[in-house]
């Protein structure tokens, strides 16, 4: 490549500079097209061919950057985490310390991923294991409230009415009318 000689007209440098920004904002945007276009408008300054640099068009202002969710590692280190503690009073403060992450950054982050927020899928996870011992245990309902994290059975079951849409006693009485449930030793 050829050293340029700017000397001429000073001003031309800080046009080519400021082409030059804007097509690497255009990449970082995705944009290659206008990329190409304000490197080409740069290049025929820098050649001292005004008259053949495309036309100045206005800077497009880029699209809001994607939000990212967690990496692959992380869901898998989040979801095992909270199946493994299910039953303990588990924050969303702690998940998100787990990963480094701040609260507000972790709940954005964990939305992406899983497509609600931390508390409701913590929340529908207790009540999928909370199904299942329903349906495997005779344990009493404040005892499964209590084994899957819930302060108590009143708030076990407003929340299994919330997400399965039943009451946990008719929910099990109507899926074991007629079985027996599996004693445990």
């Amino acid at each position: 490549m050829e050293a340029v000689m700017l000397d001429e007209n000073p001003g031309d440098f800080s046009v080519v500079a400021a082409r030059l920004v804007e097509a690497a904002s255009s990449v970082r945007a995705g944009d290659c097209e206008s990329a190409k276009q304000h490197i080409a408008q740069a290049l025929a300054l820098l050649h001292g061919q005004h008259g053949e640099a495309a036309p100045r068009t206005r800077a497009r202002v880029p699209p809001p950057a994607a939000r990212s969710g967690l990496a692959a590692w992380q869901r898998r280190r989040i979801s095992t985490h909270i199946d493994a503690n299910l039953g303990t009073g588990m924050r969303i403060k702690d998940l998100a310390t787990l990963l480094g992450f701040s609260h507000s950054h972790f709940c954005r982050s964990f939305r992406v991923s899983f497509g609600i927020p931390p508390h409701l899928y913590l929340t529908r996870r207790r009540i999928e294991l909370a199904q299942t011992l329903m349906l495997t245990t005779p344990a009493k309902l404040s005892e499964i409230a209590l084994t899957c994290g819930m302060s108590d059975q009143s708030h076990f079951t407003r929340a299994f009415r919330r997400i399965v849409g039943d009451t946990p006693h008719s929910w099990r009485r109507n899926r074991l009318s007629g079985n027996t449930i599996v004693q445990s030793n």
